[in-house]
């Protein structure tokens, strides 16, 4: 039986007007590192291997439903993708349709998940040099 744990990346969308702050706070507070910055969205690293990244809105912007579905998501890695990604389809879950290969999905009590498998290279999601793309396309 497929088995699965939390993964090392995260996103949660954040007001604008909050951008500085949250620089200030992760780098200089928490000593993360930021491994990219632009007016859009900021990757933090954390420790050694979690990464998080912050997608910048605009302030009054309500998030109706399908932009609460945005507002984070979580990953879960497991050792037997397809499996897992046929009992959580089998379950009746919400599936997001996403410009990504991984499975996203809205869990009951509304957590956004994506599907990722324990030994997959994800460097491209780091903000680091091995990749311009990044889970905000996944969000746009």
């Amino acid at each position: 039986m497929a088995k699965v744990i939390f993964g090392n990346h995260s996103a949660v969308r954040v007001p604008r007007t909050e951008k500085d702050r949250i620089r200030r706070f992760y780098r200089d507070v928490l000593g993360c590192e930021i491994t990219r910055e632009n007016d859009q969205k900021d990757d933090f690293r954390m420790g050694d291997n979690f990464y998080i990244a912050f997608l910048y809105e605009n302030e009054g912007v309500a998030l109706d439903e399908s932009r609460f579905l945005k507002a984070i998501y979580l990953e879960l890695k497991t050792d037997n993708v397809e499996e897992m990604r046929q009992k959580i389809v089998a379950f009746g879950v919400k599936v997001l349709e996403v410009p990504d290969p991984h499975l996203y999905f809205q869990a009951p009590g509304g957590q956004v998940l994506r599907l990722v498998g324990i030994n997959e290279d994800l460097s491209k999601y780091e903000g680091t040099e091995h990749g311009e793309q990044f889970v905000g396309r996944a969000f746009e």
